[in-house]
């Protein structure tokens, strides 16, 4: 569009030029004129507008650069937190192994306990069992000893 314009710009000049040595009518002259001053306020419009455009372009593009670095830094911080996500992982798995292992331990040791709270409660029994012929044969050699 720009190149149009410049060159519709040049044409007309030209035209101007070359009609202001000839013995054109100065109607024509200040139609050309008119179309020049026309073309000279559009052509300053479009390089207003093409200078609006590059400023934005420049911003654009400090924008792109802008939010491809945070992209880039998201993505670190991503693949930070991935590689504690799978060390996490691993933690738990070896703490349920371990846990396992415990209550598997401690599952051991309860039944070793009942079985030692069943011997206990025999040998309690057996010992008053005992104590009580103990206390009986005593009663006797008391009642031996006293007659």
């Amino acid at each position: 569009m720009k190149s149009r314009l410049i060159l519709a710009f040049v044409f007309l000049s030209g035209c101007f030029f070359a009609l202001s040595g000839c013995d054109g009518s100065a109607k024509e002259k200040a139609e050309l004129q008119s179309k020049l001053a026309q073309l000279e306020e559009t052509l300053k419009q479009t390089q207003s507008e093409k200078n609006k455009l590059q400023a934005d372009a420049t911003r654009l593009s400090q924008s792109l650069d802008k939010a491809k670095s945070e992209l880039a830094n998201v993505t670190q911080r991503r693949d930070e937190l991935q590689k504690q996500v799978n060390e996490l992982a691993t933690s738990r798995r070896e703490a349920q192994t371990a846990a396992n292992n415990a209550q598997a331990k401690i599952d051991e040791l309860t039944a070793q306990l009942q079985k030692q709270a069943k011997v206990t409660s025999e040998l309690e029994s057996q010992t008053n069992t005992v104590r009580s012929v103990i206390e009986q044969l005593e009663k006797k050699l008391d009642l031996a000893s006293a007659r």
